[in-house]
């Protein structure tokens, strides 16, 4: 997996291209941990294939841990193949999923 990190306003936005299986999860992990600040963080899943139980171990521990320090955790821009597993995990009410990333920071 190859993450991209960039600014937009306040936020920083990982940009995630690949697989999200064990390999995946350990680089998202350790790209995500340190932006875990209290900041806006927002995932783009534009370019991401699938996404495997530790993948949404990562995401889990990511949004526990920023909702705590009073930050946002924003992931966006899936397809409905990926949208679909985040529905049969039973986790899409967990975290704020949106259509488009760009346009929910364009508005905050």
């Amino acid at each position: 997996m190859q993450i991209t990190e960039s600014q937009n306003g306040s936020w920083t936005v990982l940009g995630l291209d690949g697989k999200v299986d064990n390999e995946g999860s350990e680089i998202l992990q350790a790209t995500l941990t340190p932006l875990i600040t209290g900041g806006h963080v927002a995932l783009d899943f534009t370019q991401v294939e699938y996404i495997t139980s530790s993948g949404f171990r990562v995401l889990m521990v990511a949004l526990r841990e920023q909702t705590a320090r009073g930050g946002r955790l924003l992931i966006g821009n899936m397809n409905a193949h990926v949208r679909g597993y985040f529905d049969v995990a039973g986790l899409s009410p967990h975290f704020k999923v949106v259509e488009d990333i760009y346009d929910v920071i364009a508005a905050a």
